[in-house]
């Protein structure tokens, strides 16, 4: 008998791919090419065994919790699925937290095959294909190598009488491949689940939408929710679009992501709280807060009630803008609307509170959530030391520091790398590299963070020598360097006055899927005004403006305080209207770069 088809991921799908195959005269119905070639199913094919995909009943050796005593206490084994499903599906609580309680109730590979065999054998009552799916969803997002048992599991159920997988079955297989980087054996399964001449709908595409989302490759996402799906009959439901909102917000398409919602919604789909939440959050991740907020109005007078999630982001949203007392007041609704602040919100707002430099605020404030039962984790202790470190307060750091460790939380990578981010700010860049020697011989291993850290300290030290270095020791060990870092090398080179150097950055930051953003801009538009390139700069700026990013008080501050030393009055006033149009209000910097002109 053939084997069952394998889907082949054949293009990157871009844009003007997609119309060159619309014009074919025989399109392909998905946006991948369908092919009979060899079978990714290796308990149909023997003599694929030998490949590294291969499932056999030995243990995984990747899956060190293979090798835990098998216990045959069925209830043991359920009590554990029971716990790590309720500990995933907390959705208010930290993430830490959550690994936490998975190390604690972790169940190994054979545990779960076990149970699983038990739970199939049962005959009174006898086990539902949904019951079932919850353990497979549950052994997908808790086992440390989840494929070789998820997939051996899902051959069971092929064999078993009377019962067999269905749709929510192959889509989880299907996720369980995605989160496992198995990308042709995710199509490999929809192309078997199709074959079978089952009727597909939306739930068997979500794995592969929040593939392409996961990939930033939101456009492609676009085109089988908006375009693929609707031709196939199979209508898109409110998780789909959720799923492409969510992705488009992530990566930071708010226009695009409100297109999606207008679509949604003339499609007769009603978004829901988390299609709002999602909306919202990523209004605050662009600093829209006043637009957030109105949103949340739009959500209420369409009869969705806020939860802990709406909240928890609107407080971040706030703390981030400096907004401390608004931040309380919705602490306040949130309590008075019968939300218990969790982890994550009292985190949020220490954190707030430590960033406007109050850290004496933010102390009181752990007072007040410690007396409502909620524990410190590494994210508050680290917060805290990272606020008063800031503050000056080095002996009181250090003590957190000790308190922390004392209550068993080991420092991690954020911990340290506030320590040297301290460290760096106060000068002492000889400290901040023996403190990195001290947290490697810890086993904390430095991340993309932690180095650019270091390379603004020495940056800022003018040591840009020994920055690229480290640019250098990062990028051996795999770390990417992301926007903070190439703005933070971009600014030394522009305060040494090696402007094209500089840009040859950028030009870098840029083919490496690195967005500018207006620090980046600034920073070239003050080295180019430096450099005495005003004209330069001015184009510069429509550069910026044309990338959709907003030139703020420091953007014509720059302009106007070059322009007026450069004896153009005239153009420094033309800004300082701009400025005032788009409704940014002069500082004390914009008044003393005018001074001259305006005696």
């Amino acid at each position: 008998m053939a084997c069952a088809l394998s889907i082949a991921y054949t293009s990157s799908l871009s844009p003007s791919a997609s119309r060159s195959r619309s014009r074919s005269p025989s399109p392909s119905p998905f946006p991948f090419t369908f092919h009979r070639g060899h079978c990714l199913l290796c308990y149909a094919f023997p003599e694929l065994k030998s490949q590294p995909d291969r499932i056999t009943n030995k243990p995984n050796p990747a899956d060190t919790t293979s090798n835990l005593p098998r216990s045959t206490n069925f209830d043991d084994h359920f009590g554990k699925v029971v716990r790590l499903r309720q500990s995933h599906w907390k959705g208010g609580q930290q993430k830490e937290e959550r690994r936490r309680l998975q190390k604690a109730d972790a169940i190994s590979s054979q545990e779960a095959l076990d149970l699983f065999d038990q739970l199939m054998a049962a005959k009174n009552p006898p086990t539902s294909i949904r019951q079932l799916n919850q353990h497979l969803a549950t052994y997908t997002r808790t086992l440390r190598n989840p494929y070789p048992t998820v997939f051996l599991l899902f051959t069971r159920l092929t064999q078993a009488d009377g019962l067999g997988p269905d749709k929510v079955t192959y889509a989880i297989l299907m996720d369980c491949c995605a989160r496992t980087n198995r990308i042709n054996l995710m199509f490999g399964f929809l192309g078997r689940f199709l074959k079978e001449g089952r009727r597909a709908n939306a739930v068997i595409f979500s794995p592969i939408l929040k593939h392409l989302c996961w990939e930033k490759r939101t456009g492609e996402a676009a085109i089988v929710v908006l375009d693929k799906m609707p031709k196939l009959s199979f209508i898109p439901n409110v998780i789909s679009y959720n799923i492409l909102i969510n992705g488009l917000c992530k990566k930071g398409e708010i226009v695009e992501a409100f297109n999606i919602l207008d679509v949604m919604v003339s499609k007769g789909h009603e978004p829901d709280v988390m299609t709002y939440n999602t909306l919202i959050d990523g209004l605050c991740k662009k600093d829209e807060i006043e637009k957030a907020l109105n949103f949340l109005y739009v959500m209420i007078s369409k009869g969705h009630e806020p939860n802990v999630v709406t909240y928890s982001t609107l407080i971040d949203g706030l703390c981030k803008q400096g907004e401390i007392e608004k931040a309380l007041d919705f602490l306040d609704v949130m309590v008075s609307k019968g939300h218990e602040p969790n982890v994550v919100t009292y985190n949020t707002l220490i954190d707030g509170m430590c960033k406007k430099g109050e850290a004496e605020e933010a102390l009181n404030f752990l007072d007040v959530m410690v007396s409502k039962g909620h524990e410190p984790n590494v994210v508050t202790y680290s917060t805290l030391i990272d606020g008063l470190w800031k503050k000056g307060e080095t002996e009181k750091a250090l003590s957190f520091l000790d308190v922390m460790v004392s209550k068993g939380h080991e420092p991690d990578v954020v911990t340290c790398s506030t320590l040297i981010d301290g460290l760096c700010k106060k000068g002492e860049i000889e400290k901040a590299l023996d403190f990195l020697d001290i947290m490697v011989s810890k086993g904390h291993e430095p991340n993309v963070v932690t180095y650019s850290i270091l390379i603004d300290g020495l940056c800022k030290t003018g040591e840009f020598q020994k920055a690229l270095y480290f640019l250098d020791v990062m990028v051996s060990k795999g770390l990417e360097p992301n926007v903070v870092t190439y703005s933070t090398l971009i600014d030394g080179l522009c305060k040494t006055g090696e402007i094209e150097k500089a840009f040859d950055f950028l030009d870098v930051m840029v083919s490496k899927g690195h967005e500018p953003n207006v620090v980046t801009y600034n920073t070239l538009i003050h080295g180019l005004c430096k450099n005495g390139e005003i004209e330069k700069a001015l184009d510069f700026l429509d550069v910026m403006v044309s990338k959709r990013h907003e030139p703020n008080v420091v953007t014509y501050n720059t302009l106007i305080d070059w322009l007026c030393k450069k004896g153009e009055p005239e153009k420094a006033l033309h800004f300082l209207d701009v400025m005032i149009s788009k409704g940014l209000v002069p500082d004390v910097m914009t008044y003393s770069a005018l001074q001259n002109i305006l005696q």
